[in-house]
C-alpha cells in the first residue's frame, strides 16, 4: 500500500546505507527513512509499515513474504 500525504506507507527494506535505510514501495519507487525512525530490531527484508509519523515492522506479512520466497527457491532448484 502506498498513499502519499503522509497517512500510510507500506514497503519493503531493501537495504541500509549510511543512517538511511532504503525502503522499495509496491510502486517500485524508494523512499530513505532514518534508521533511527524504524525500530531498532528492523533488518533487510522486513515489511514496514509508516502510519501517522510512526513506524512498524510488519511480522505476519514479512514471514508471509519470507516463506513466499523460500517456496520459489524450493521449486526452483527442484526442477
Amino acid at each position: 500500500m502506498y498513499r502519499i500525504g503522509g497517512i500510510f506507507i507500506k514497503g519493503i527494506i531493501d537495504r541500509f546505507e549510511g543512517e538511511y535505510a532504503l525502503i522499495e514501495l509496491e510502486n517500485l519507487k524508494v523512499i530513505n527513512i532514518l534508521k533511527d525512525n524504524l525500530p531498532q530490531n528492523a533488518k533487510e527484508g522486513d515489511v514496514v509499515v509508516i502510519k501517522d509519523n510512526e513506524c512498524y515492522i510488519d511480522i505476519e506479512e514479512t514471514q508471509r513474504r519470507k516463506e513466499q520466497i523460500e517456496k520459489i527457491f524450493e521449486d526452483l532448484f527442484e526442477g
